[in-house]
């Protein structure tokens, strides 16, 4: 791994949007680790600087992380200072907030990707873009149908249209708007790409839900950290997600890392899903990591997400790019599940 040849130059500085993430942690850890540095943005760096401390210490005190401020995503000019400088962009905040309006969602989220796509036009420094899109991007992957076979051209539109249904907005625009923001946000990604002569390479990355070990409490305290939600047995949470896709937070932010680092991989949309999985088969991961612990029964009708999705690059990328003499892929669900369950920060 250290002997690759990298796009970008040794021990430069790469920007980390949304740095205080359950995912983006892990990108800034993964690159720290490689030597280059990393300048993180964050709403707060005062309620964020849990990012300079425990394991980010020895790279904050010989000044290889720095969190800014950048307390609206989607404000022009947000990212002009920040940008200054950094090699490469791995852009993965996102608009956090479950609300009825797509005004407030949608909007600031294709705002965002404009804001700073727009600065990187205007910074020579830039070599690589890499943007965090969703698999809710490219289908609904809903229960019951078959969803398809994924592939370049895969988009969900369906659920834009359901996010600018008209007002009165309620609880079915408040549940499309998060896929809707993300697929607005990667369309607007490549309407860049197709209309500008860039020069720099830009990839996306698309994972799926996330499961391993959180570097802070507010990690497993999100409303997408589903493996705490059946660790705790919140059946609300749980049911009307009962299959679905999962990827260990350290593969994903590989895949990342990989898709700055690689001069290979240019214009990509790196579908990085994991595992296909049921809410049985993580009850019974943690009957057997927790035996004394009392978990819900397991649903009735077990089954899986009836699609196709070619993660094969995404693979390839982990095997190539990975630290780990061994690894061959995907984390196993088991030992994801381990991380995520098995940290300070988790109560029973």
């Amino acid at each position: 791994m250290s002997s690759l040849t990298t796009s970008i130059p040794a021990r430069s500085w790469v920007l980390v949007t949304g740095a205080s993430g359950f995912l983006a942690s892990h990108v800034c850890l993964q690159f720290l680790k490689r030597g280059f540095k990393v300048r993180g943005t964050v709403r707060d760096p005062t309620q964020s600087s849990w990012l300079l401390e425990g394991r980010f210490k020895p790279y904050a005190d010989i000044g290889a992380i720095e969190l800014v401020s950048v307390p609206h995503l989607g404000a022009d000019g947000a990212y002009d200072e920040a940008i200054k400088g950094v090699a490469a962009i791995v852009h993965t905040a996102y608009v956090t907030n479950i609300v009825p309006d797509p005004n407030d969602v949608i909007t600031p989220m294709v705002a965002g990707v404009r804001s700073i796509m727009n600065a990187a036009i205007r910074e020579s420094s830039v070599k690589v873009a890499v943007f965090t899109s969703s698999a809710v991007s490219t289908s609904p992957l809903a229960p019951g149908i078959d969803n398809g076979t994924i592939g370049r051209d895969s988009w969900n539109d369906a659920v834009l249209e359901a996010a600018w249904a008209p007002p009165p907005y309620g609880i079915s625009h408040a549940m499309a708007n998060y896929p809707a923001s993300k697929l607005a946000a990667e369309k607007e990604v490549w309407k860049f790409v197709e209309n500008n002569d860039l020069h720099f390479n830009v990839n996306v990355v698309s994972p799926a839900g996330l499961t391993g070990e959180p570097l802070n409490k507010k990690h497993i305290e999100g409303p997408a950290n589903w493996v705490v939600h059946a660790y705790r047995g919140n059946k609300t949470a749980m049911d009307p997600f009962q299959a679905s896709f999962y990827g260990d937070v350290k593969d994903v932010a590989l895949v990342h890392v990989a898709a700055v680092l690689d001069p290979e991989v240019k214009g990509a949309r790196l579908q990085s899903w994991g595992h296909s999985t049921h809410w049985n088969e993580v009850l019974s991961v943690l009957r057997r990591l927790r035996p004394l612990k009392k978990f819900v029964d397991d649903y009735p009708d077990p089954h899986h997400l009836k699609v196709s999705v070619d993660q094969t690059e995404a693979v390839a990328l982990l095997r190539k790019w990975t630290d780990e003499p061994h690894k061959n892929g995907w984390t196993s669900l088991e030992d994801s599940i381990f991380w995520n369950i098995s940290n300070p920060y988790l109560e029973d």
